[in-house]
């Protein structure tokens, strides 16, 4: 069982990968450009998870912290 569910993650993030480089090398024309979207791409993409990560951390402490506020009186 578990080796079904690894190939299956392994060959939808192939698959991924495959429609993203052919989407640039659409855009682009040729796959060296398209790779070299790609690098780019593959560089920004920790700076662009944390970023939203930390997004994501700070809204559910609003979140949180309004929930611990109790409820607002302020008329509506």
């Amino acid at each position: 069982m578990r080796l079904n569910i690894f190939t299956t993650i392994v060959a939808v993030i192939c698959v991924a990968f495959l429609a993203t480089l052919g989407v640039f090398y659409i855009q682009e024309g040729s796959f060296e450009r398209a790779g070299a979207r790609m690098d780019v791409a593959l560089g920004n993409l920790p700076e662009n998870a944390a970023r939203a990560a930390n997004e994501t951390a700070e809204t559910t402490g609003d979140v949180i912290q309004d929930i611990a506020d109790g409820p607002d009186d302020s008329p509506g």
